[in-house]
Parts: C-alpha cells; sequence; structure tokens
C-alpha cells in the first residue's frame, strides 16, 4: 500500500507543476511514451498500441503487480502501469528506541508557532517538498526539515524520500491534533 500511496503523490505532484504533460512523460518511461495526442504503449505481449487521446478522457490506474503497461479496452480506456517502481523511494521512519536514549517528543513540544505553522502548511498542501513546506512556512529549508523530523517522530506527520526530495502529508494524529477544538 504504501508504494501506492508513494505513486499517487507524486503522480500530483508531476500534474501540479508539470500539468498532464509531464504525468504522462514521468509515469512509466520504459514502457510508455507521450508523444502528443498520442500516448504509445509497449505492451505485455510485445505489441505496441497507439491511444489517441485528443481530449478523451481514459483511467490512468497504478499496479502493484504489474511490471509493465497494461491497456483495456473500454469506456474509457484504461492504462495500468507499474507504481513507483523507483528504488530510489524510501520510507523515512523513526528507528526504533534504544534503551537509554531519549524517547520522541510528544505532542507538547508541537504548540510552539512555527511548528504549528509548519503542521498546517503541510495539511494545506499534502505531499510539499522540504523546499516548499519551507517557502510556505516563510522559514529556512534547514530549519522546515528540523521541524518536519519533529512533527515525524511525534507522529504528526509521514515522509517519503524520492529522489533528492522529502514529501510530507499530514497523518490522522496530525490531522486529529488541528481539529482539536480550542481548549480541548
Amino acid at each position: 500500500m504504501e508504494r501506492l500511496a508513494v505513486d499517487r503523490t507524486l503522480r500530483l505532484q508531476q500534474l501540479l507543476t508539470g500539468g498532464v504533460e509531464e504525468l504522462l512523460t514521468q509515469a512509466n518511461p520504459q514502457w510508455m511514451r507521450w508523444n502528443p495526442p498520442v500516448l504509445e504503449v509497449r505492451m505485455v505481449n510485445g505489441a505496441d498500441r497507439d491511444i489517441y487521446l485528443e481530449g478523451e478522457g481514459f483511467l490512468f490506474i497504478p499496479s502493484m503487480f504489474c511490471t509493465r503497461a497494461i491497456v483495456t479496452d473500454g469506456q474509457p480506456v484504461s492504462v495500468s502501469y507499474p507504481a513507483c517502481q523507483d528504488q530510489r523511494v524510501r520510507e523515512l521512519t523513526t528507528p526504533a528506541s534504544v534503551p537509554g536514549q531519549a524517547r520522541s517528543p510528544g505532542v507538547s513540544t508541537l504548540l510552539g508557532r512555527t511548528r504549528t505553522t509548519v503542521l498546517t502548511a503541510i495539511a494545506e498542501h499534502q505531499g510539499c517538498s522540504t523546499k516548499e513546506l519551507a517557502a510556505r512556512a516563510g522559514i529556512a529549508t534547514a530549519s522546515a526539515s528540523e521541524h518536519a523530523t519533529i512533527l515525524r517522530e511525534a507522529g504528526l506527520i509521514h515522509s517519503l524520500r524520492h529522489r533528492n526530495s522529502v514529501l510530507h502529508s499530514l497523518t490522522p494524529l496530525g490531522l486529529a491534533l488541528l481539529n482539536t477544538p480550542e481548549g480541548g
């Protein structure tokens, strides 16, 4: 399931930063090529398939099980592709506690103004990178990274590394904290 979450975050970021063109170019370059207005797909059976989009919709489906693109005819046409095969994607987690080490900081450390701003920025811009987070919170990138680490250790955000970026999303606990009524 984690690979699907990473894939969804990456595809959304591609769509937001480079539009449909970047999304189609980056999704599965080994087996699909975007040559506007045609999506060229190399199929499992070795046959090539050209999908003429020209304003027509299609379903773009990440798969945990396929290793190549699969096209299914229908209305709309479905294109399945391997979800996030980039081996450089890895989950960032807090290392297990070692006896004698201090435990992760609790929620009380999150009551400061800057961390609240950082947590709110992540909530409003799920999947943002550390650099984007710094810009949105109005702080230095190193500071955003430090605050994100503390928020992650407290279980309020989830961070994933992809290539040279770290992408941050809110956890249900983080959402619950932000939705806590004043004085609650």
